[in-house]
């Protein structure tokens, strides 16, 4: 891997944060027309730098996660083309996880009872747990794409868990 710095962005709205992000989305056309794109750029968890350049990112979108019934940071991420093959995304996935964990342990009151992923990209490992972001594959989407998950060591399922029926209800808001 080339010397890669990971730069901890989650919840901070920091400005260049931002103004990279967006740029580099912009760049490798990962943005849709309709992308509120400001709201997207709070979900930014870690920034990826090769030097001055960004060079790959993760994001997080903490929500309800129905099959596990719980509530999870769902990870994304984009790497760039030229620095695809330097095993930027695992390490990536791990600093992510890191931040995104001790935020859950720091803010009880948010019950987020860990990170969860769907794996779009070619070539991803036939290993069913992820290393070094510990995810293990639980399923797979219509689309056979990987979904994999993992809980935070420190969250406890509580003891009132909704049935099913009134997290369906939670889940969209009714």
């Amino acid at each position: 891997m080339t010397n890669i710095t990971f730069v901890e962005a989650w919840r901070k709205n920091e400005p260049k944060h931002t103004a990279d992000a967006i740029a580099f989305w912009t760049e490798h056309g990962l943005l849709k027309a309709d992308t509120p794109v400001e709201e997207r750029a709070k979900q930014i968890a870690v920034l990826a730098y090769d030097g001055d350049k960004l060079v790959g990112l993760s994001t997080l979108n903490v929500r309800p996660f129905e099959l596990l019934r719980q509530k999870f940071a769902f990870l994304r991420e984009a790497i760039a083309p030229d620095y695809r093959l330097h095993s930027i995304a695992r390490a990536l996935s791990g600093e992510t996880r890191k931040v995104i964990e001790a935020h859950a342990i720091a803010h009880p009151d948010e019950m987020i009872a860990g990170m969860a992923s769907v794996y779009q990209a070619k070539g991803i490992g036939k290993k069913p747990i992820g290393s070094v972001s510990r995810m293990a594959l639980i399923g797979y989407t219509e689309f056979n794409e990987q979904v994999r998950a993992s809980w935070f060591e420190h969250f406890r399922i509580p003891g009132n868990l909704a049935p099913i029926s009134e997290f369906a209800k939670w889940n969209t808001g009714a």
